[in-house]
């Protein structure tokens, strides 16, 4: 795994630690769905034989991305007041750190 500036997931997310989320995502995605297109298309793009944008003209891809989104929205909508601020309040750690991270 590389954290190195020239990485594209670096490059594309603006910080390591969201690179790495976004790497994990990513091959969660191509494990659930292996043996596909999209699957192929995913492992190519995180092995730097194609360009994260490639997942965009995906309609595989997107389709997914759009559930995960709607199981979100769901979820954020299912939650009480006092969840929402704690998941906010971690969301708002976790910007912070990669703000302290980019400036260090």
């Amino acid at each position: 795994m590389s954290t190195s500036p020239d990485d594209p997931l670096v490059a594309h997310t603006g910080s390591p630690e969201a690179a790495s989320l976004l790497r994990r995502n990513l091959t969660a995605i191509a494990n659930q769905h292996g043996g596909t297109a999209t699957a192929r298309t995913v492992r190519e793009v995180l092995a730097g034989q194609r360009d994260l944008s490639d997942l965009e003209g995906d309609d595989d891809f997107m389709g997914l991305v759009r559930k995960g989104v709607r199981q979100y929205e769901d979820h954020l909508a299912s939650l009480s007041p006092e969840e929402k601020e704690r998941l906010y309040a971690e969301a708002r750690e976790i910007a912070e750190q990669d703000e302290r991270n980019a400036t260090a």
